[in-house]
């Protein structure tokens, strides 16, 4: 039977309910078909808005109040672990298109850290928001990142570039630093208050940021083009994506939501690049929302999407996750009442699936996250020359693959069989006394396995393949090698060339100081010689004679002048 269900967080936990069941309680696992009920709770979290990110096996919540991020474990139902930063994490997401192995956190000093879940491995930006990051969102090909802040900028970030093991090198001034956004989008004047991104795997794929002077723009991330303006009819608190990028959802601070559909406006092409509807804003009227029940339910905080897209989830700060009809653009029933403000809302993806798709069946599970190992100044040492550390481990099980073909699944079968499969031993058995006795072992049809005798001639025949294929590689190798020692020695160039570079750069320096310091030197001193001209011209004696006996009485004026010049 398929089932759909939600997870969300609150805001401190509920601990004024009467409920046994909602006490101390922080997310919830809320099944909402075919039943609507309580799965499973988590304890002794309070997660901020946009501070709550899901994988198949946990969940990370980052809390209001700590430097913390807890961590959940899905499969066992309890709290895994508690995970301290060095500074307070304002938003969180997961990039990986199975299993979520990276987990991206936006801090309160405006960087980004990112945490390899699977090896424990973590990288760090520097600071390029001026304000903390307050909305993050991965695309749907996990390379790259978007981050909001209430700075009104947006950056774009590449995962690959930031994760390298390998520092590009230099070609000019003007060369980014690696863990630096390749894009910055600054077209919004106001603080970001929500991000998304749409479902395609293209380069033309696009983004909504919507901001706090109540505007929602729909953009290239990859190239930062504007492709569509929104005027919103309030300020927008969250925001989601049709699933097949039809329209988009916002969550207003009134409480209501609304849709805003791509398609409304009659064009020839697609509506999203329309040069005419592209230079030109869209008022949203404000009649075309859909009205919460009542307004003591607060703002709409959190939005979700069901996977056939057509109920609509909404959190507000009174504890309530309303669902909203789409097809009838109206409210539709109250989920739930948590006693809390909720602040995120995130749908899992459906089960029950007779046959799983292939692509939804990953080689590998992450059963327990490695925690991140602190280094000082891992923004830096995080690049090198490309060689991974001796200490970088992956730590993962591997699951079996979803194909229906025996013969591909055995070794997925052996791994996960508490014994090695008696056909396995048995072959394994032939083919090592079937080794000891000089021999040859194939495959038969049968279900057992048979060795032949091979005569002298093929014999002899396979002997001298053997010794052209030996002679083959030992060419390779030699090759293999040497130009392994060309790329050493290049790599060794280019670090000598760097230093040489550095070391140019600071005697450059060093000699522009020693200038600017003769320069005043010499200044002052002409000063000097200039007050004592104009007094010995007082005086009455001969001015020009009272210089000259200065000069003479300085024997490195003219070594100071050279310098200077």
């Amino acid at each position: 039977m398929l089932s759909e269900s939600l997870i969300a967080s609150v805001l401190g936990s509920a601990k004024t309910q009467t409920s046994s069941t909602l006490k101390d309680v922080g997310i919830c696992v809320q099944e909402l078909h075919p039943a609507s009920a309580l799965r499973t709770t988590f304890k002794k979290s309070s997660t901020p808005p946009n501070a709550l990110a899901v994988t198949p096996t946990h969940v990370f919540a980052a809390q209001s109040d700590k430097s913390v991020v807890h961590v959940y474990n899905r499969l066992r139902g309890n709290q895994e672990a508690t995970v301290p930063f060095p500074e307070r994490i304002r938003s969180l997401a997961v990039a990986g298109r199975h299993n979520g192995e990276l987990l991206i956190l936006g801090t309160e000093g405006g960087r980004l850290i990112l945490w390899e879940t699977c090896t424990g491995r973590q990288v760090s930006t520097a600071p390029s928001h001026l304000q903390p990051v307050t909305s993050l969102v991965v695309d749907p090909t996990s390379n790259f990142v978007l981050s909001g802040s209430p700075d009104a900028n947006v950056h774009v970030w590449s995962i690959p570039r930031l994760l390298s093991f390998s520092k590009p090198v230099s070609t000019g001034q003007d060369q980014k630093a690696p863990n630096s956004p390749i894009q910055t989008f600054g077209n919004h004047r106001t603080a970001i208050t929500a991000l998304a991104v749409g479902h395609g795997i293209g380069r033309s794929n696009f983004a909504i940021s919507v901001a706090q002077d109540s505007t929602a723009v729909v953009w290239e991330y990859t190239t930062g083009k504007i492709l569509r303006t929104f005027l919103l009819p309030s300020v927008a608190k969250s925001i989601t994506v049709d699933p097949v990028d039809r329209a988009f959802y916002v969550g207003y601070d009134s409480g209501n939501v609304q849709r805003i559909d791509f398609y409304e406006t009659i064009s020839g092409q697609h509506p999203l690049y329309d040069q005419r509807l592209q230079s030109t804003p869209s008022q949203i009227s404000a009649d075309h929302q859909w009205l919460v029940p009542s307004p003591d339910k607060g703002a709409a905080t959190a939005l979700a999407l069901s996977y056939d897209g057509m109920t609509l989830y909404s959190g507000h700060p009174n504890g309530s996750v309303l669902a909203w009809d789409i097809a009838r653009a109206k409210f539709s029933s109250t989920v739930a009442d948590y006693m809390s403000a909720v602040t995120n809302l995130h749908m899992l993806p459906p089960g029950g699936f007779p046959v799983q798709p292939l692509q939804d069946n990953p080689h590998f599970t992450i059963p327990n996250i490695v925690k991140p190992r602190y280094e000082q100044n891992i923004s830096e040492r995080s690049y090198g020359d490309g060689t991974v550390p001796y200490n970088y481990a992956l730590s993962v099980q591997l699951a079996p693959t979803a194909s229906t073909k025996s013969d591909s699944n055995k070794f997925f079968e052996a791994l996960t069989h508490p014994v090695f499969p008696p056909s396995l031993l048995e072959e394994g058995l032939a083919e090592l006394a079937a080794l000891s006795h000089g021999q040859g072992v194939h495959k038969d049809t049968s279900p057992t396995t048979t060795s032949t005798a091979v005569d002298s001639s093929q014999l002899a025949a396979l002997e001298e393949e053997i010794t052209n294929l030996r002679k083959q590689l030992s060419i390779n190798e030699t090759a293999r090698r040497a130009d392994a020692e060309e790329v050493v020695r290049l790599k060794s160039n280019i670090r000598e060339l760097q230093d040489c570079n550095s070391r140019f750069q600071t005697l450059q320096a060093q000699l522009t100081r020693h200038k600017a310091a003769a320069r005043a030197e010499k200044e002052d001193r002409d000063f000097e010689r200039r007050t004592a001209w104009f007094e010995a011209e007082k005086t009455g004696t001969n001015g020009d004679a009272a210089l000259q006996k200065a000069r003479a009485q300085d024997p490195d004026d003219d070594d100071a002048d050279k310098m200077s010049e």
